[in-house]
Order: structure tokens, then C-alpha cells, then sequence
């Protein structure tokens, strides 16, 4: 796998043009707003949006970001007075994803669609999120996909706080029938397959096995709430619950396996590896780092403060998250690279299409950036192939795009 990108920037508010007016730091004595206009900025202080343009997914999320975090709606800050709301973004990342996908996907097949999301460990924000080539749908953070092997780290991560180790074995046989539900791999783990070795190889049998006969359901859950998935998600303006079944449960084991009960965005799966990055230490995941009204008075600043995620020791919570990304730096999406760690898979289709694939994916991360590529059929009923007819695959062309994604913003 190609190297991760440099810093992408820092969050820093300098001077930007905005039509004839000049807007400035809140500190400055230059020239505010006009009343009543609402603008988003770049990390960088150059224009991303105003009030009245349309609003595309990465618009909605910005806002999404102010009712939830911030508790503003942009008719407050319009009635107000008007603002200037600066956003996590940063400029060249954002086109850099963007591109990838409009040049990747122009000698694709039509049928496939893309997200490529990036979120900094080090203070949650998220840096870029390119939802696709689909003006209809955000696939970045407006829907939901089974994470299938990607799901893994978290019933790892449970594993350590009940006491197992990455050396614990399991009998990772393939296929094995656990009562009525079969299992299976594409390549046996072997009668003793450990943890470390289930991660690495994606052993469907073990991971069930590890979760629904010894660690439980709940743990793995909870685990993965502390990584960064949220309780509940905004898709299509309706509030989803994640990680819940049938009557809002605790969801069956099937779970383990990234199955239909595990579904999440591919934000969700880029924000809670970041925390992985960040050794343990979760921040959450955020669009907006401050606002200022048309006085140049600060409205808003993002809290960037991070808390230790797998235990409230930190020493203990950056052990268990180490141990995780010591296993993915061997993973299998392509070279291994130094600090890099990454986690590729798909999602077998149910029914006559068993065997094929609806989408893949591709999380990858180091101490700077975390990264999650998605690619999948249009029409989940129908699978996902390339332009030659192949499967899509996470070693594949979510690989691909990642790389681009990364050989981008390293040239900067």
C-alpha cells in the first residue's frame, strides 16, 4: 500500500475574499460580514459556501454539524445578524478526493458508485468527504452498508477488555455450523486459529465464534461505540439507531461478521479507525471548528479535547488500540508500508447471488490521517463488477482509489 499523506494542513482562519468584502479573523478589525449573510468557510478561510447556494451532502452534514453540536440553525445565524461558520475541511483534500473519484469512475462501470472520506485522529475533524458520482445519494454519510471483515477490529477490541488475548485460539475450521446458522471462509484458518491470525485473515468462523460463545454481544457493541460509532445516524432526515435489532435489542451475533444488524456509513467507519490511529483516544467526529458573528465574537469553537476510548486508564486504552493496528499493518490491501495500517473486504450477497459481491471497502490509517474508500453496485440486489466484469474487491479498486486519494495529497 502507498504511503499516507502528510499533515493535510492545519486548521487555521486567515484572510479570505468573499465577493467585494473582506472577512477576517475574529481578532482583526477589518471588515465583518454584511447582515444577515451566512458563510462556510475552508479549514483554510476561503469560501466553501454561502446562504442561498444549494446545499450538497457535504453542505448538509455541515449543517447537520451545527444543530447537533453547535445547537444554530442557519435562520438563527441569518436572523442574528449573519456569521461566518468555519468548516473541518480542507480545500486541496476535499478536491483531491473528488477528482479521484470523477476520474476513476469515468472508466468504470456506470453501475459502481464511490465515497472517499478522511477524518484527522488527532482532533476528529473531518478533513474531506466526497459522497460519489451520484448527485442523488450520499454515499458517504447518507447511507447505510454492512461493514462485513471491516467490522472485525471492534470484537477484537472487546476480546482484549474481557481478559482474551490476541494469542487466545479458536477452532477457525471452515465451514462450521454454530446450531442452524452455517459459517464459512473462503480459506480455512486452521483447527487453531488465533485472534491475531483471524484479523489478519478475515476468519468469518473464528470472529462468530469469539463473539456469540465467549465474549458476547453486548461487549462487542459497546466497543464499538467507544471507537466512534454513534448510537444514531440522520439519513435521508429520518434518525436511524445503529447497532440495535429487532425492537431496538441488542442485535443477534451475526453482528460479529459485519452483518445486516452492523450496517454503518463509511464516515462512521473512518471516524472510529481514527481513533485507533490516535492510539486509543477517541474525539468525535465534526464539520464545524468555530463561528463568529458579524461583531467578529466567537459563537462556536468545536471541543477537540479527546478521552481515552477502550479503558479509562490511557496506558491501558492505547495498549489495547496498539494491539489492533500492530495486526492491520499486515493486512492484505496491497504492500505494507511503515505506520500504515489498513483493512480492506467486501460483502457477500444473500440468495442466488451468495458468493458475489454488493460493495467493498478500503479503511486505512497512520498517526495523521484516517482514510475509508467505498465502492459498490448501485443497486444492492445486484452485484458489484468492474468495467471488465470482475468482482469488486477491497484490495481492488477501493485500494485504487484510496491510493490515488493519498499520491494526491502528498504532492502538496
Amino acid at each position: 500500500m502507498k504511503r499516507l499523506l502528510p499533515v493535510v494542513g492545519a486548521l487555521v482562519l486567515v484572510a479570505a475574499v468573499v465577493a467585494v468584502v473582506v472577512w477576517q479573523r475574529s481578532d482583526s478589525k477589518a471588515a465583518l460580514p454584511p447582515s444577515g449573510d451566512v458563510v462556510l468557510q475552508y479549514a483554510d478561510g476561503s469560501q466553501l459556501w454561502r446562504l442561498g447556494e444549494q446545499e450538497t451532502p457535504l453542505i448538509k452534514q455541515v449543517i447537520g454539524d451545527l444543530g447537533a453540536k453547535a445547537r444554530m440553525t442557519l435562520d438563527q445565524l441569518r436572523e442574528s445578524g449573519g456569521a461566518i461558520v468555519v468548516t473541518t475541511i480542507d480545500r486541496r483534500a476535499q478536491t483531491g478526493a473528488v477528482d479521484v473519484i470523477r476520474t476513476i469512475a469515468a472508466g468504470e462501470a456506470e453501475s459502481l458508485r464511490y465515497s472517499i472520506t478522511a477524518v484527522d485522529p488527532n482532533n476528529g475533524a473531518v478533513k474531506a468527504y466526497a459522497p460519489g458520482n451520484d448527485p442523488g445519494v450520499d454515499y458517504a454519510g447518507g447511507v447505510l452498508k454492512e461493514p462485513g471483515s471491516a467490522f472485525f477490529p471492534f470484537n477484537v477490541v472487546a476480546a482484549l477488555q474481557t481478559g482474551k488475548t490476541l494469542d487466545s485460539a479458536y477452532d477457525g475450521r471452515s465451514p462450521r455450523r454454530f446450531g442452524q446458522l452455517s459459517i464459512s471462509d473462503e480459506v480455512s484458518c486452521g483447527e487453531r486459529c488465533t485472534v491475531r491470525d483471524a484479523l489478519q485473515k478475515s476468519s468469518n468462523v473464528v470472529m462468530y465464534d469469539l463473539v456469540a460463545n465467549d465474549v458476547g454481544i453486548k461487549p462487542v457493541v459497546t466497543a464499538a461505540r467507544q471507537a466512534g460509532v454513534p448510537e444514531s445516524v440522520d439519513i435521508d432526515g429520518k434518525k436511524t439507531k445503529l447497532l440495535v435489532g429487532e425492537g431496538d435489542n441488542i442485535p443477534n451475533a451475526t453482528v460479529s461478521v459485519g452483518a445486516d444488524e452492523a450496517r454503518m456509513r463509511p464516515l462512521d467507519l473512518a471516524a472510529s479507525y481514527a481513533t485507533f490511529a490516535a492510539e486509543g483516544t477517541h474525539h468525535d467526529a465534526h464539520f464545524v471548528t468555530h463561528i463568529t458573528d458579524v461583531r467578529g465574537s466567537t459563537l462556536y469553537r468545536a471541543d477537540t479535547k479527546g478521552t481515552p476510548a477502550f479503558d479509562p486508564d490511557p496506558a491501558r486504552s492505547k495498549d489495547i488500540a496498539n494491539q489492533i493496528t500492530g495486526v492491520l499493518q499486515g493486512d492484505s490491501c496491497g504492500p505494507a508500508q511503515p505506520e500504515v495500517a489498513s483493512r480492506c473486504g467486501e460483502w457477500h450477497m444473500p440468495g442466488p447471488e451468495q458468493g458475489r459481491f454488493s460493495h467493498a471497502w478500503m479503511v486505512a490509517y497512520d498517526p495523521r490521517i484516517s482514510v475509508s474508500v467505498f465502492v459498490g453496485s448501485a443497486q444492492p440486489s445486484t452485484p458489484a463488477v468492474d468495467r471488465d466484469g470482475r468482482a469488486v474487491v477491497g484490495s481492488g479498486l477501493p485500494d485504487k482509489l484510496g491510493d490515488a486519494f493519498r499520491e494526491k495529497l502528498t504532492q502538496w
